[in-house]
């Protein structure tokens, strides 16, 4: 009987449970891609093991183990490559623990792209999902089991391609955003994608018991297709580095009775379910009528629900950065004060009072420059501002945090009355001293990323579609590198731009020759340009910085050659200094603005408070 047979005959279907946290469980170890068992034999066996332990306990369909099988998720393990031998493998070893005995439903992901989905066109998501679902095709799987979706975008790239394949498809939302009110317009958007794609089936996935139970009721009044249901194993704890849930069956069977209430003809189990839960729910259910739901349907247009739930965001009073930067004579200022992990963030303000006196524009405080771990940014960032009332610009690495953190800093910050963030995507940890102690972070890929998150905060949302009581402005700014491959760091700004910087800051500069070269590449950029200065004060420094340990900053020859033409430190010192001064008096006039970078040395306030008072000789 194939599952479409098994929907229309008005009987309940249970299938199986859990899979990867079964093979965490069987394996007792933290399992990150439980797809990676597929290339191991002793993997394999343990796949074997909880298929077969599913079909004893009275699954009627096993689904295989490619949830992330997709070569975009393989691709961060390095094993896109492995995608075909991963899929076909999984489906081989479904099939065996089946023995014919039940059906075989290829899993598919969502490829959890969060911001990073504005980047990729309609053809390019449906080409990693394509890459999946044909070999599962090929493989002749029973049909596909698309789970866990709460992007719209995602949902109708693999829609899409799953019609291509001809296979009955089963369409699971899932996730806990699906459950909370603001995700109401996407969980209509995406009922409204299951109605228009043809699934056979349409239920909700990875959530708790309780959240299944009330978040089923929307589904059941706007869509007459099958229902699904398919939760977790309730909240989770972290025991020794292991994920373990501990959902009792008899709270499961209770919610599961007001499911089958419902009308819910497909039962099943998601991350900690295990052969257990599925026995109870067979023993309950299966052969059970599917209950006749009431026929009042309630059809509502996810596009059209926007439009009546989404409110316009009112900014109550203008950023003061943003009018500081219309509105201040060129060429404006911006100095950078590191909050030094050797010197008390009081001391780095105490310190900043002579720059301060000197008038600059803004301070900015960097984030851990060269994944050098130094105090907090917006601890220094608040300091300088409280102390000096000059508005102060913080650096916020991408990668350096996950989005729940990186969410309440940044609402912090604003508490705090900082308006003002450089997006930057973060230097890999592995060019500092934490190298083996700390990791990049995907929640965030990038500074694009982290420029649409802004926006989302200026729009009065988080990531993931929760409002906030009121929007969080700030002035949006971002980095740029005019001296290494200039064409693809330009269309890289562009990005940045469009994705809502309304500032610049380079990578430092040496000679007036990449100045001109970047003023004709960026000729069409509307936004204001700060321009790199960094005395660069020895010939440590110079073999530092030669080294590529920042990326972005190419010292020319002349320019090494005017300060190695001295022996001694002190000379070295004052000839970058010297350099720095005739690259402004060159440049005040066709800049926008100087971005200040403090000289590595001991005079280095006081160097820099001459600068900056060199600077404003020039503003008109």
């Amino acid at each position: 009987m194939t599952i479409t047979e098994w929907l229309h005959s008005g009987k309940v279907i249970v299938g199986d449970g859990g899979l990867g946290t079964l093979l965490q469980t069987l394996s007792g170890m933290p399992v990150e891609l439980p797809e990676t068992f597929c290339l191991d034999p002793s993997g394999q066996d343990l796949i074997r093991q909880a298929h077969r332990s599913y079909l004893e306990a009275g699954a009627q369909f096993l689904e295989t183990n490619t949830f992330a099988a997709n070569p975009w998720k393989l691709a961060r393990s390095g094993l896109a490559e492995q995608c075909e031998a991963i899929n076909r493998t999984a489906v081989e070893l479904a099939r065996w623990a089946a023995d014919d005995k039940a059906l075989v439903i290829g899993s598919v992901g969502p490829l959890d792209l969060g911001l990073g989905v504005r980047d990729f066109t309609e053809y390019q998501l449906r080409e990693y999902y394509h890459h999946q679902m044909s070999i599962l095709a090929d493989c002749r799987v029973d049909a596909l089991m698309l789970e866990t979706f709460s992007s719209v975008d995602e949902a109708r790239g693999a829609l899409a391609e799953a019609k291509e394949t001809g296979l009955a498809t089963l369409f699971c939302l899932g996730g806990m955003t699906i459950c909370q009110p603001y995700a109401r317009r996407s969980v209509l958007a995406l009922i409204e994608l299951a109605e228009q794609f043809d699934v056979k089936a349409i239920g909700i996935n990875c959530v708790t018991p309780f959240d299944l139970s009330q978040l089923l009721p929307v589904l059941a009044e706007r869509t007459k297709l099958p229902l699904m249901a398919v939760p977790n194993a309730g909240t989770p704890t972290v025991q020794r580095g292991v994920v373990r849930y501990n959902l009792p069956v008899t709270t499961l069977l209770s919610e599961a009775e007001g499911w089958h209430h419902r009308g819910v003809a497909v039962f099943g189990g998601c991350c900690g379910t295990a052969p257990e839960h599925i026995r109870a729910l067979h023993d309950r259910f299966t052969g059970q009528p599917v209950a006749v739901r009431s026929g009042r349907f309630v059809i509502e247009s996810g596009s059209d629900k926007v439009t009546v739930l989404k409110k316009e965001p009112r900014l109550s009073e203008e950023n003061p950065l943003r009018t500081r930067l219309a509105k201040s004579p060129r060429p404006m200022v911006a100095v950078e004060i590191r909050a030094s992990l050797t010197s008390p963030l009081e001391r780095t303000v105490e310190r900043a009072q002579a720059i301060a006196q000197a008038g600059p524009d803004f301070f900015d405080v960097p984030d851990n420059p060269g994944a050098n771990p130094g105090r907090d940014c917006v601890a220094c960032a608040y300091l300088l501002q409280k102390a000096y009332n000059i508005p102060t610009i913080v650096h916020k690495s991408a990668t350096q945090t996950n989005a729940l953190h990186l969410h309440s800093y940044l609402l912090g910050a604003a508490d705090l009355g900082i308006r003002g963030v450089l997006a930057v995507t973060g230097d890999p940890p592995h060019v500092g001293p934490f190298d083996r102690w700390a990791s990049r972070v995907g929640d965030i890929k990038s500074s694009v990323e982290l420029l649409r998150l802004l926006a989302l905060l200026r729009s009065g949302e988080l990531l993931n579609g929760q409002p906030l009581p009121a929007p969080v402005d700030f002035l949006a700014g971002c980095g740029f590198s005019p001296t290494v491959n200039l064409g693809a760091q330009t269309q890289w700004l562009e990005r940045k731009i469009e994705a809502g910087a309304e500032f610049v800051f380079t990578q430092p500069i040496f000679a007036v020759e990449d100045f001109d070269r970047m003023q004709k590449a960026l000729l069409n950029v509307r936004i204001p340009v700060f321009v790199g200065i960094l005395p660069v004060t020895s010939a440590r420094q110079i073999a530092y910085l030669q080294s590529g340990k920042i990326p972005g900053i190419n010292l020319p020859d002349p320019a090494i050659a005017r300060i190695l033409r001295f022996e001694d430190p002190d000379s070295q010192a004052r000839a970058g200094l010297e350099l720095a001064e005739d690259l402004i008096d060159r440049l005040a006039r066709p800049a926008n603005g100087f971005y200040l970078i403090m000289p590595f040395h001991a005079q280095a306030f006081a160097w820099t408070a001459d600068l900056v008072r060199r600077i404003r000789r020039f503003r008109t």
